[in-house]
């Protein structure tokens, strides 16, 4: 089975609709460890957090996330590995009996924001196409695969290596986030988990060419806010806007936001908004 590594930050309200989501929709994850880093303000509703999901590990970040994420893995239960950001939504079921197709020596990872309804990518305040060419579906046509080099390196097809919803073999995503460790005192990379994502990109020409996901997509990002201090140009709260201070505010006075009260009908970019007060309750 699946250990899943979710990275959060003052967010409470966003990272309870996560766990939820993870725990009704992807049943192949039987360990989930939220690496955390939160605001003195967030403090009570983190308590009240981990109180909500006694089967969720919390893990307060140290002063290195990289060795955070090595710990992480070293540790894991089991030999498979999908990271999370707080904001990622799992919309739709997924469930693999086995995931032994992931030690081919080809296949680089399982996406779970790919799918054939993902055809459009923002860059730079312009939408552009971003659909997968040529693709290989498996014989019950509910999984696909397709060779990343043969996509722009800028694509979602070609980006295996993200921290938004993709299962890796443990080890070598290990080996990884261990030489990572090693270089991190030389170039000072902050402790961010999209910092993390870029520092990763090194190993994306020596990887493994072929990618697989579902279909159609079952994890979505919604970047309604910005709780990081880097990659300013990453888009957030374009249309949905809601700081972390009023999430926090309808968290604390006990709303929480229901999965199923969401529309999901057209997801067509792995990172799009949602309005994820539609659904608080």
């Amino acid at each position: 089975m699946i250990t899943s590594i979710i990275f959060s930050k003052d967010r409470p309200l966003q990272l309870d609709l996560c766990l939820k989501s993870i725990s009704k929709n992807f049943k192949n994850s039987t360990q989930n460890i939220v690496i955390c880093k939160n605001s003195a303000e967030f403090a009570e509703a983190h308590k009240a957090l981990e109180k909500e999901h006694p089967t969720v590990e919390f893990w307060p970040q140290s002063e290195s996330l990289f060795k955070d994420v090595l710990h992480a893995i070293r540790g894991a239960k089991n030999d498979y590995i999908c990271f999370f950001t707080d904001d990622d939504i799992f919309y739709r079921p997924f469930y693999q009996n086995d995931f032994g197709f992931l030690n081919e020596k080809v296949l680089s990872c399982l996406s779970l924001r790919m799918g054939l309804n993902i055809t459009e990518r923002w860059t730079e305040g312009n939408k552009h196409r971003d659909t997968c060419n040529g693709y290989y579906p498996d014989q019950a046509s509910t999984m696909m695969f397709w060779n990343k080099t043969i996509h722009y390196y800028a694509d979602y097809w070609s980006y295996d290596l993200s921290v938004d919803g993709h299962v890796f073999q443990r080890d070598n995503i290990e080996k990884m986030i261990n030489e990572l460790c090693y270089l991190q005192p030389m170039y000072k990379w902050k402790n961010t988990p999209n910092v993390l994502e870029e520092a990763m990109q090194r190993f994306w020409a020596c990887g493994k060419n072929f990618m697989c996901s579902p279909t159609h997509s079952v994890v979505v990002n919604t970047p309604n806010n910005r709780v990081q201090d880097t990659h300013e140009e990453n888009r957030s709260g374009e249309h949905h806007d809601y700081t972390p201070q009023l999430l926090l505010s309808k968290y604390l006075s006990g709303q929480r936001i229901e999965l199923d009260s969401l529309d999901f009908n057209d997801i067509r970019c792995p990172h799009t908004e949602i309005d994820i007060l539609k659904g608080l309750n």
